[in-house]
This record gives C-alpha cells, structure tokens and sequence, in this order.
C-alpha cells in the first residue's frame, strides 16, 4: 500500500469508528485505525 492509500483507509476507519455503536466496535476500528497510522509514520 502506498502513503495515499494508508491514509485514505485511516480517515475511514475513525469516520466508521464516529459513528459506531458498540464498545468492542469502537474499540476494534480504533485499533486498527492506531496500527495504519503508525505505518505512515514510518513510511513518511
């Protein structure tokens, strides 16, 4: 995946995770969400 990819899934995963109604939902979009964000700090 490419820097725009990574970082086009990652707003949509915190905008999914806004509007989620469950805890372990939210919980599980965030993390998946704190693990695509620290590939683009290494990428960058």
């Amino acid at each position: 995946m490419n820097h725009r990819e990574i970082t086009k899934k990652y707003s949509e995963l915190l905008n999914k995770a806004e509007f989620a109604t469950g805890r372990k939902e939210v919980v599980g979009l965030l993390k998946k969400a704190a693990k695509l964000k620290s590939q683009i700090e290494i990428n960058c």
